[in-house]
Parts: structure tokens; sequence; C-alpha cells
């Protein structure tokens, strides 16, 4: 059988590329869109790395997996969630394939850490990854380390678009090492699917969008791509939404302050915020004397969001600045609002208002800030959407959402991301059976299940998604065989067993269990 390749583009739809495509800058990407079916993979809200990374690995909307964001805002204890894997307790297609004996081999999946054990390795990925026990088997950590030269983050973090020169090359240095690991791990294990995505190609699209560095990284990922084309496999490029540029940055927690939702007081992080002692700040200080290498792998990604960043004070440390018995809504990145209220009636009012007064709210160049505005049962089904949050509003292209709290402004032109996500990403399908052409737009759920019926494996039940008929020509096996499926390998309200042990034992081992 023909092994199958996913590559995921972070970020990446065909408005960025086509241009670089069509000037020859990108001629194995050219290759794979003429021979190969192509189109629109649209993400769910908010169209985000985490969860729709997890969306589509497991086939399954944010309403069945209970993750919504880089945070879940739970207002009747008033406190803040930051999901990592073990949030996660969907199968996933590797583990679909792993009971079809099938080996597979995922890399940088974000959302992913702590890894655990599948049929052949997992090596987790950013941006919340460790940079120690990030792989299963542990022995691979090592083993890439020293082959390969493998880092889970660039030394350095960008934090900055200006005399950035030597963070971008670490992070082309990061692209070109992500393949070739995958390339060779591919062969030598002999793997029949191997998933690896390219996060932080988006890093660049946020601080440079469509500038030549971000037009460099595909021009590397490009260089990159022709072992696969010249090997016998099925290759799959997929993104996890896609990205524009930005006209007007939205601070939400503010709007809702000025509108009478969001009380605030002073706390520690707003006073850091005001000295200037943000994350950016100190990320510069500490790379000026050359420890950025030394000290970033040692402390937690949760500890360094316990400082404000440059836009205001961000996450848990938000929390703390809220006088909750004064506020009705507070906010979280990209389109997410969380009502607080103690009756149903009350909630009911409270995004009545919240509905009328975001639709009606405009940006900078006069234009609406949303495109929509959803209440959580609208967009999302599962057992979960009680933990969603209560109104979800598609951001307009051209608008990015933060979710800081202590800005004085409602609205501001972009500094450093120029860049932002939109729901619009990318999916191309290039191998044997598959048809030639452009395919109507796909959700990012249809992909897995996809993937499965080309290799011949039934649908699991409980996927959100379904097979995309179109991708195949006609006469080919997958495109005339019957669509067959499958009961989930466990239920939807909680792991199995063996994963839940799995877990437990990885997280005692990396001290996070005592």
């Amino acid at each position: 059988m023909t092994r199958t390749v996913v590559i995921g583009l972070d970020g990446s739809n065909w408005p960025l590329v086509q241009p670089w495509i069509d000037a020859g800058r990108l001629p194995n990407f050219a290759t794979l869109q003429s021979e190969g079916c192509h189109g629109i993979s649209r993400s769910h809200l908010p169209p985000v790395t985490c969860p729709n990374w997890k969306c589509y690995a497991s086939g399954k909307n944010p309403g069945r997996l209970g993750v919504y964001w880089w945070e879940r805002i739970d207002t009747e204890n008033q406190t803040m969630q930051l999901p990592d894997a073990t949030d996660f307790i969907a199968p996933e297609i590797w583990d679909y394939l792993n009971d079809e004996n099938e080996t597979a081999g995922v890399i940088n999946l974000p959302m992913s850490y702590p890894p655990r054990d599948i049929d052949a390795f997992m090596i987790a990925g950013g941006p919340r990854s460790r940079e120690q026990h990030y792989t299963i088997p542990e022995t691979l950590e090592a083993e890439i380390e020293e082959r390969f030269d493998y880092r889970v983050h660039p030394e350095n973090v960008l934090t900055t678009n200006e005399n950035a020169d030597a963070e971008v090359e670490m992070v082309y240095d990061l692209l070109r090492t992500r393949l070739r690991t995958a390339r060779t791990l591919l062969e030598e294990r002999d793997l029949e699917f191997l998933h690896v995505t390219l996060f932080h190609l988006n890093v660049l699209q946020h601080y440079f969008w469509d500038a030549q560095e971000t037009r460099r990284a595909y021009e590397i990922i490009d260089e990159e791509l022709e072992p696969f084309l010249d090997g016998e496999y099925n290759l799959v490029l997929l993104s996890d939404h896609g990205c524009t540029d930005i006209d007007t940055v939205f601070y939400v927690n503010t709007w809702l302050a000025e509108h009478g939702y969001l009380s605030t007081k002073t706390s520690v992080s707003s006073r850091l915020h005001d000295a200037g002692l943000t994350q950016e700040r100190i990320a510069n200080i500490i790379r000026t004397v050359n420890l950025e290498k030394y000290i970033r792998p040692l402390v937690p990604r949760s500890i360094i969001e316990r400082f404000p960043t440059d836009d205001g004070v961000v996450r848990e440390a938000k929390l703390n600045m809220v006088d909750w018995g004064n506020t009705t809504a507070i906010g979280s990145g990209q389109g997410l609002i969380y009502v607080v209220a103690d009756t149903d009636r009350e909630r009911e009012r409270i995004l009545s208002d919240l509905e009328a007064e975001l639709s009606a709210a405009t940006a900078l160049n006069g234009e609406a800030i949303t495109r929509a505005v959803h209440r959580r049962e609208d967009v999302y089904e599962g057992p979960h959407v009680e933990t969603a949050p209560d109104l979800i509003f598609d951001q307009r292209p051209g608008v990015h959402t933060s979710e800081a709290m202590g800005r004085d402004e409602v609205m501001s032109e972009p500094t450093n991301w120029r860049g932002e996500n939109v729901p619009d990403g990318m999916v191309l399908f290039h191998g044997e059976d598959i048809q030639a052409g452009e395919l109507d737009p796909v959700r990012i759920t249809d992909i897995a299940p996809t993937i499965l019926h080309w290799m011949g494996h039934p649908v699991p039940t409980d996927m959100d998604g379904g097979v995309v008929d179109a991708v195949f020509t006609p006469d080919s096996d997958p495109g005339t065989r019957d669509v067959t499926h499958r009961p989930p390998l466990r239920t939807q309200d909680g792991a199995s067993e063996a994963l839940t042990d799995d877990v437990e034992d990885r997280l005692a081992q990396i001290g996070y269990l005592e």
C-alpha cells in the first residue's frame, strides 16, 4: 500500500501562497496544485491553532472536545484552565489506524504535550510543549536531537518584527528540521502514515504577513517537499485556518468595560504592565545577555504567561483584575465572550444586548468588527457545549481581537502583529486515485474521514466530518467503494482505562503528579 503523509501548514491559505506559485517561486507547490485536488478547508470558530488541529485529528467539533481556545474561563468559580493534551480525550486518526494494524508517526502536532503512546511514535509540538520529555518512545528525544539537531522551539523567541533577522533564521532552521526529520523517520521506520505540522510558519505570518520573511519560509518548505513528491506517497497538505492582514486591533475587554459589562481593578500584573515589565521586554533583556536558550527550557509557559504582554494583562493574571461583583461579561481573544449571570433570564438579557452592540461595533476603517455573532449552541454540538463561551463572534477579516486587559483604548492600528487568522484555510490531496482540479469548500473535520476511507478503512460513527468523495477519480477504488463505518474506540464522555492510566503515568514521570 502507498504510504500517506500529511503536512500541516499552520495558518496557510491559497490567497497567501497563490501569487508566489504563479510567479514560479514555489514549483513543487505548483506541481501539487496542478496534479492534485485542492480547495478551502474551513476551521471551527474561533479559527485558531487550539483546538483546530485537534478538530482535524479527531474529526470532531470543539463541543465534543471541550476545548475552544488557549484558555477556558469558569465564571462560576472565577478560574481559568489552560488546556494541554490531557484535556483532549477523543481518539484521533492515528488511534484508528493503529487499531487497523497500521503504524503511524506524529511530529509537532500542537496541543500534543505531554505525548502519549502510539504505534510508532509521537513527538509533541509547540507552542506549549516543554523541551524535555516530549517524545514517546522516550529514547527518540535524544536520537532526533543528536541526528537532526531537533528542537521543539527556536533558541530565541520571535517577539517583534523589528530587527528580528536572527530569530527568523531560527524559524527557517526549524522548518527544514521538521521536514527532514519526518522524511528520515518515515523511511527508516517504514511507517504507513505520518503527520508533521509546521507550526512556526504561522508565527512568521503573524509578524510579517506576506513580506519576504514569510515568502522565504514557503520557498524553504517548497524545497523540502521535493523528496516527498519524488517518493511513492499519498500526500495531504492542510492548514488549521487561514490568515490575512490586520487593519484593526480590537481590545474586547476594554470594549466590554466601556459598555458597562466588565469592571476591573488594579492587580500585581497591571502594575507590572504599567511599569513596563512585560513578557516581550523581559525576553529582549534575556536575549541581550545571551541567556534565553538556557533559561527558557527551564521555565514553563504557564509561568511566562503570568507576566503581562505589551498589549496588557492576559491569561490567568487577568482574572485578578476582574471585579466579579460588578461584571456581567469577560472576553477571551479572537472572538470569545463568557457571560456572568445568576439566572437564565439575566443571561438571556445580557446575551441579547451583547449581540446587538457587537453587531453594531465598527473598526478604525469604519467597517464592522464582526461578520456574525453566534451563541454557543448555534456553532457547537456535543457533550461539552455547556462549558463553551456563551458568545462566539466571527471577527471580520482584518480584525485581530485581543484578550488583554488594562488598555485605555478600544482599538488601535497593528504594531508587531501584521497578520491574523481567518476561518478559510487550505487542503490539497495528491497521489493515487486523486482527481485533479479544484474542490468545493470542506470542513476541517472532513479530512480525517476522507484519509481513512482513502486508506481503505471505515470511518468512526462519532466523527462529525464525512468523506469528501469529490477528491477521488470516479472509477478508482475509493471513488466506487461505499463508505463503511465502525464504532468509536471509546465513548465520548471519558477516556478508556488504558489511555487514562497512560496519561497519569506520563504526568507522574515528568513531575506533574506527586
